[in-house]
C-alpha cells in the first residue's frame, strides 16, 4: 500500500471505516476540504476498504490489507469496480477525453496527494457523466462494491450535475458515489443536502515530514520547513519540491508562503524560512521575491477595499489571498509595507548582503503588521 490514510486524515477514516465496520456506508459522500489535503487518497483507500479481501484491524479502525488483488488493483488505479470523473480542459472528441483522463490517471498513480493544476478552463464532460451512468445500469461483477469518483465536483456544470441527481440521491446497489470538493458551498443544495459531509482536516506536520522524506528523499530539515509553509497541506508542500521540473511556478509558490507566513508568524520564523528557501548568491531570485511581494501587497489591499475578486493580479493565489486581506483593512499598512520593500530592491541594486538585506525587511514588515494590528 503506498500510503495509510490514517495517518493524513484519522477522523474522515474513522468515520468511513466505522461505518463499513457497522454496514452503514452512506450511498453518497462529499468529501470537502481545501487544496492538498488528499480527499482523492481518501476516496480511493474507502474503495480499497469495500473491496479488499482480508481487511485488517490497526489499533482502533479496519484498513485494507494493501496486498490482495482487489487492493493492488484499486491502488494502481486499474479496478473494474472504481469509475472516475475528473475536470477536463477543451477536446473535440472521445478519445481525446480518454487520453486526457488517462494524464490525469497517470499523475495520480504516482502522486495521490499532488495538486491538479490546468492553464485552461476545465469541466467535469457531461459525456464522462453519461458514460458512468450506463455502467451503473448494469448490475455490479459478484463481490464487488463500486465506487464512482466525481473528483472537483465544482468544476461540473451546474445544468450536468442537475441530470446526476437521481443517481446521487439513490445509488444502484453495490455502489458508493464520493464527491470531492474545495468548497462544498459552490455545489447545487440539492446535492449537498443528498451527500453525507466528510470534512478533511489539516494533516499534521509531523505526517508531512515523514511523506517528503520516505518519498522524496528530502532531508529532514528541509522536510520540516516545507511543511510549516504549506500549512497542513501535503499537496502544497509536494508541489514545492518540483522546483527543477517548473522553476516559475516554483519560485512563485515559494515566494508567495513566504508571503504567507510573514504575514502570520513571526519575524525569526520567517527568518529561517528564507535561510532555507532563498539562495544566498542568487540576486535575481531575491528581485523576484520581493517584486511578487509588492503585487501581492496590491491584490490584497485592493481586495480588503473592493471585495472584488476580479481587480486580483494574482489569480491563481485568489482563495488565499481573500483571506488575508483581512490584514490591511487599514490601507497605510499596504502603503507603508511597499515603501520598504522599494528601498529594500534599491540595496539589492546596491550588491548589499542579500540574505542580510532580506532578514532586515522581514523585520521591518513584522513591526509594521504588530503596529497596525495593535492600532
Amino acid at each position: 500500500m503506498p500510503f495509510d490514510i490514517r495517518q493524513f486524515q484519522p477522523k474522515a477514516w474513522t468515520l468511513l471505516a466505522r461505518s463499513f465496520e457497522s454496514d452503514r456506508v452512506a450511498g453518497t459522500y462529499l468529501f470537502h476540504g481545501r487544496e492538498g489535503l488528499g480527499p482523492w487518497a481518501l476516496a480511493v483507500s474507502l474503495a480499497a476498504l469495500l473491496n479488499c479481501e482480508q481487511p485488517k484491524k490497526e489499533d482502533t479502525d479496519l484498513t485494507p490489507c494493501g496486498a490482495c488483488r482487489n487492493c493492488r488493483a484499486v491502488f494502481g488505479l486499474n479496478f473494474e469496480g472504481l469509475m472516475v470523473a475528473v475536470p477536463l480542459p477543451p477536446h473535440k472528441t472521445s478519445t481525446d477525453a480518454v487520453e486526457l483522463t488517462n494524464e490525469v490517471l497517470e499523475t495520480r498513480r504516482r502522486e495521490p496527494f499532488a495538486l491538479i493544476t490546468a492553464t485552461a478552463t476545465t469541466n467535469i464532460p457531461i459525456a464522462t457523466a453519461r458514460e458512468i451512468k450506463r455502467s451503473l445500469s448494469r448490475k455490479a461483477p459478484e463481490g464487488i462494491t463500486r465506487l464512482v469518483l466525481f473528483d472537483r465536483m465544482e468544476r461540473m456544470r451546474l445544468d450536468s450535475a442537475d441530470a446526476l441527481l437521481k443517481m446521487i440521491e439513490e445509488p444502484p446497489t453495490d455502489t458508493v458515489i464520493v464527491l470531492t470538493a474545495e468548497r462544498p458551498e459552490a455545489l447545487l443544495p440539492t446535492i449537498q443536502s443528498r451527500a453525507q459531509k466528510v470534512r478533511l482536516e489539516r494533516i499534521g506536520s509531523e505526517a508531512i515530514e515523514q511523506y517528503l522524506i520516505g518519498q522524496y528523499q528530502l532531508t529532514a530539515s528541509r522536510a520540516q520547513l516545507l511543511s510549516r509553509i504549506a500549512d497542513g497541506s501535503l499537496g502544497k508542500a509536494i508541489e514545492l519540491i518540483h522546483g527543477e521540473e517548473d522553476e516559475d511556478s516554483s519560485q512563485r509558490a515559494v515566494g508567495f508562503l513566504l508571503f504567507k507566513s510573514l504575514l502570520t508568524q513571526d519575524g525569526p520564523e520567517v527568518v529561517a524560512h528564507l535561510s532555507e528557501l532563498i539562495s544566498p548568491r542568487d540576486r535575481g531570485q531575491a528581485d523576484q521575491l520581493l517584486k511578487l511581494w509588492q503585487s501581492l501587497i496590491r491584490d490584497c489591499s485592493r481586495f480588503a477595499v473592493l471585495g472584488d475578486d476580479n481587480e486580483l493580479t494574482n489569480i491563481d493565489f485568489a482563495a488565499d489571498l481573500k483571506k488575508l486581506s483581512t490584514y490591511f483593512v487599514d490601507s497605510r499598512l499596504a502603503a507603508e509595507m511597499s515603501d520598504q520593500i522599494k528601498i529594500s530592491l534599491a540595496d539589492l541594486g546596491l550588491n548589499v548582503h542579500i540574505l542580510g538585506s532580506l532578514t532586515a525587511l522581514v523585520l521591518k514588515l513584522r513591526a509594521l503588521i504588530d503596529a497596525t494590528r495593535s492600532r
